[in-house]
């Protein structure tokens, strides 16, 4: 089907692949804010007895910016329909999947919500992400 400008419109991602890359940019942003809180304001995070991390925060905090970067990148390469973003997409799902079970003592509601989001990402990564088209 061609366009009024005699182009043929070109389908570069589907909207799964949108979806998961707009969320990767969301967490990208959300983790880079956390790792710049724990950095410069560590005693703004108050653990209790019984959790998980074990981590010095001001570590933790660099660790959430280094994700931060990864998670922006692999955005950037989903909107670009690029195969190392999916591959390193569903990684990331996955990971950060499992890792949310991890604070389901601290905030259930909020891990929940997380993991069914990644799912959902996955999701869109494996099953339409052969979907994009190549140039």
């Amino acid at each position: 089907m061609d366009s009024h400008y005699g182009r043929s419109p070109s389908n570069k991602t589907s909207g799964w692949v949108i979806f998961a890359g707009v969320f990767a940019g969301l967490a990208s942003i959300g983790n880079l804010l956390y790792g710049l809180t724990l950095l410069f304001n560590d005693e703004w995070v108050v653990l209790s007895r019984g959790t998980l991390i074990s981590f010095d925060l001001t570590t933790v905090g660099v660790i959430f910016l280094i994700f931060g970067l990864l998670q922006l990148f692999i955005a950037l390469g989903l909107f670009n329909g690029d195969l190392w973003a999916r591959v390193l997409g569903i990684v990331w799902a996955a990971l950060n999947l499992f890792a949310q079970m991890s604070f389901m003592s601290v905030y259930p509601q909020w891990s929940w919500l997380l993991i069914i989001i990644n799912g959902m990402i996955i999701y869109g990564l494996t099953v339409h992400g052969d979907e994009v088209a190549s140039f």
